[in-house]
C-alpha cells in the first residue's frame, strides 16, 4: 500500500502516549652527480604523487563504505527475515518509506504504511499456516476492518509495539480497504485472530493488508522491542 491521502470528517483516536604527508629532498655540490640527483628526485616525485593518488583513492574507498556496509546489512536483514519463514518484509519495488500520519488539521489526512503486495494466498499459508477461517463476504469484511482491526492495531499501541502516529497510519489504511472494498474491490480475508497470528486481507490474490503484529511484520520505523 502506497502513500494514502484520506479526506475523511474529524475522527478521534482514543491513543495515548506517545584520515601524512612527508618530504625529502636530496642536494650535492658536485655537478657530475646532478643529473643523478635531478634523475632521483624526479622518481621519488613521481613515486610521492603514485603514493598521494592512491592515498586519495583509500580515502575515496571509505568514504563509501558506511554506505556500503549500510546496504549490506539491509540485504542481510531481509535474507534473514526471509530465511525466518514468517515475517513479512515490504515489497522492495515501493519506496521504503516509513510508516507515518499526517493531519492538517481542517480534516485533510495523509497516512503511508508499508505494501506486501508481492505476497499471495500460498505464501501467506506457508508462512502462517492454515487460518482458522476464510472470509469472503464483503460486508464482514468491511465490518472486521473498522472494529475488531482497530482493536488489534490498538493492542500493539499498547503494548509498546507501535508509535501513536504508526498506528494512526495503519488504522487509516484499513479505513481506506474498507471504503474501497464497498465501492468495487472483491477481498478475501484469511483469520488468524484467535492463533494470535495477524489476519491477512488479499484481492486478486495478492496481500493488501496485514495486521501490523510487529512479531510478523518488518516496515521502516519499526520500534524494536525485546
Amino acid at each position: 500500500m502506497k502513500k494514502t491521502v484520506l479526506f475523511y470528517g474529524v475522527l478521534v483516536l482514543l491513543l495515548g502516549g506517545c584520515a601524512a604527508k612527508s618530504e625529502s629532498d636530496s642536494a650535492s655540490s658536485s655537478s657530475v652527480k646532478e643529473a643523478s640527483v635531478s634523475s632521483t628526485t624526479s622518481e621519488s616525485s613521481t613515486k610521492e604523487a603514485e603514493s598521494t593518488t592512491s592515498t586519495k583513492k583509500r580515502k575515496s574507498k571509505k568514504v563509501k563504505t558506511p554506505s556500503s556496509t549500510t546496504e549490506s546489512s539491509k540485504k542481510e536483514t531481509v535474507k534473514q527475515t526471509e530465511a525466518n519463514g514468517q515475517l513479512f518484509v515490504p515489497n522492495p519495488e515501493e519506496d521504503d518509506e516509513e510508516v507515518y500520519y499526517e493531519s492538517s488539521g481542517d480534516g485533510n489526512i495523509s497516512a503511508f504504511v508499508p505494501d506486501y503486495s508481492q505476497y499471495d494466498k500460498e505464501q501467506v499459508i506457508s508462512k502462517l499456516g492454515e487460518p482458522s477461517q476464510i472470509i469472503t463476504d464483503g460486508a464482514v469484511i468491511r465490518d472486521r476492518l473498522e472494529e475488531s482491526e482497530w482493536q488489534l492495531i490498538k493492542e500493539q499501541f499498547d503494548l509498546g509495539k507501535l508509535t501513536e502516529g504508526q498506528a494512526k497510519a495503519f488504522m487509516f489504511a484499513t479505513k481506506d480497504l474498507s471504503l474501497a472494498a464497498a465501492i468495487s474491490m472483491e477481498l478475501e480475508l484469511l483469520v488468524y485472530d484467535d492463533q494470535s497470528k495477524p489476519n491477512v486481507y488479499l484481492s486478486e490474490n495478492s496481500v493488501k493488508f496485514i495486521t501490523p503484529m510487529t512479531d510478523y511484520i518488518e516496515f521502516t520505523g519499526k520500534i524494536n522491542t525485546i
